[in-house]
């Protein structure tokens, strides 16, 4: 397969998972928006007709995890996650690039263990019928939900990981 044809096929499944991104932060907002209304709806009850929304606090710890898990890859996408480059900054680009690309595997190890348990919790909990406390609501779903965030997160990494490898290359090809 040509060099040409590689490259274009990665900009396809970079352009796929950036896609892909921006869709679970838009579901991932949605969220947010209803967990505003709620709390609103809530504190509105609470302090004027002094009946609070039932639930209101458990919905809202599932609704603000949601939107964490939904929005874990496009905080890295934007590079918004925190990174310590003091060392990198000083090394060549070629020693850079190749402590970047090890740092990025493990990281996408990491992140697969963790997409891989996410499964698994949510399929146990699926099967033993876990709910919550107060409103009875299936747990399974938010591992589910975790197992698709870090997914997104993994193939956002999966981006970076090419990213890095092509300009390891560049940088071994200029020098």
């Amino acid at each position: 397969m040509p060099a040409l044809t590689k490259h274009l096929l990665f900009a396809r499944f970079k352009r796929l998972v950036h896609g892909l991104t921006r869709w679970s932060l838009a579901l991932g907002m949605g969220w947010v928006l209803v967990m505003m209304i709620l709390t609103t709806a809530d504190v509105a009850g609470r302090y004027f007709l002094s009946k609070p929304v039932p639930g209101a606090m458990e919905l809202s710890s599932f609704m603000l995890a949601v939107f964490a898990m939904l929005g874990m890859a496009h905080t890295h996408q934007r590079g918004a996650n925190v990174r310590v480059t003091m060392l990198i900054r000083t090394l060549p680009p070629f020693f850079a690039n190749v402590l970047v690309i090890i740092s990025t595997v493990l990281t996408l190890q990491i992140v697969g263990m963790m997409a891989w348990y996410a499964v698994r919790m949510g399929l146990e909990e699926y099967h033993a019928n876990a709910t919550t406390d107060a409103l009875s609501i299936p747990l399974y779903p938010l591992e589910f939900l975790l197992a698709l965030g870090t997914l997104l997160l993994g193939l956002e990494i999966i981006v970076n990981l090419g990213d890095a490898f092509y300009r390891l290359f560049a940088a071994k090809n200029q020098g």
